[in-house]
């Protein structure tokens, strides 16, 4: 039983040290790490451009959701709570910063959703 016990403060000793230096690692590679690709500074908080990420359409910052998506489902008769609800990874908030964004660039987010459009089958 002993032995057991000291298997298990051993084991517990090395979880420590480890989660120790994961920290340190984290804290260095966070501190060194930049964007390779510049975000594009927009007229809303949580509205941003990446070059690299659906070739510069406005997106919900630190995600890969387009605006066009949310209005699409603000479109189809979703309250901004359902949209948020539907995507989980977004708040009320961004939701809500999406659809302003649509109201002041109206045509550009327009020609997005008309570009995206799928093909009607024949």
């Amino acid at each position: 039983m002993s032995e057991l016990v000291a298997d298990v403060q051993s084991v517990v000793g090395r979880l420590g040290a480890l989660e120790n230096e994961l920290r340190q690692l984290r804290n260095l590679v966070s501190s060194q790490w930049r964007p390779t690709t510049p975000a594009t500074s927009v007229d809303h908080p949580y509205v941003t451009r990446v070059e690299n990420i659906l070739s510069g359409e406005p997106i919900i910052e630190g995600t890969r959701t387009p605006v066009r998506a949310i209005v699409e489902y603000w479109k189809f008769g979703d309250a901004p709570e359902e949209i948020a609800r539907k995507l989980p990874h977004l708040r009320l908030a961004q939701v809500f910063d999406a659809l302003g964004y649509y109201d002041d660039h109206r045509s550009e987010i327009e020609r997005a959703i008309a570009l995206n459009r799928m093909p009607a089958d024949d």
